[in-house]
């Protein structure tokens, strides 16, 4: 008669802490190049939101936009694209002016428009619409911005961003389209090109 071997209770235990320790080593590295994927897919959705103004403008005597939804479904036809994979409400916010979130899109907006911002136009970068003008820099000027690369909630309440604990970088679109990472502990308010 044969005898079969089976494991005992210490070798499966001993097992299970081998794989208990393998996963706590690797989880923080999977969760961080999900992280890096998420980063990059707001940056190049930006990209694309920053070529569909430079459509829009062309197409309209150099006016931009009165908001971002203003470019959907012409400009840009897929509405995902307004939300920041980051973004924990999926851009389902409060409508602030300089975030529009689902008041005039409903699958939401994550991303803030500069040209509406109330400290913008009060800082000169931008003239009150409707007209908005050239900008304070001209095509350096802050068109968009992403701030979920830092922020874990947006405070509509804030007129000026509360950076004491950021962490990161804020993605600005400038009004030719280029992208520009900002360190979030530098208040945008202070932007220069």
């Amino acid at each position: 008669m044969k005898k079969i071997r089976a494991l005992t209770l210490v070798e499966i235990l001993v097992v299970l802490a081998i794989i208990a320790v393998l996963a706590a080593i690797l989880f923080p590295t999977f969760s961080s190049a999900r992280r890096k994927a998420m980063e990059g897919k707001c940056v190049t959705q930006l990209q694309q939101i920053g070529l569909a103004i430079q459509m829009y403008r062309s197409e309209s005597d150099d006016m931009l936009p009165n908001r971002l939804s203003d470019l959907y479904p012409v400009f840009v036809t897929n509405a995902a694209m307004f939300r920041c994979p980051l973004d924990g409400k999926d851009g389902h916010h409060p409508w602030t002016g300089r975030m529009e979130g689902d008041r005039y899109l409903p699958s939401g907006v994550s991303y803030t428009y500069v040209p509406n911002w109330k400290r913008a136009i009060d800082l000169g970068w931008w003239n009150a619409p409707p007209g908005r003008g050239v900008g304070k820099w001209d095509d350096q000027t802050p068109l968009i911005e992403c701030h979920w690369h830092w922020a874990k909630k947006f405070l509509q309440n804030l007129t000026e961003d509360d950076v004491r604990q950021a962490n990161g970088n804020a993605v600005i679109v400038r009004k030719d389209g280029s992208i520009r990472f900002w360190p979030a502990k530098v208040p945008i308010e202070q932007y220069e090109p």
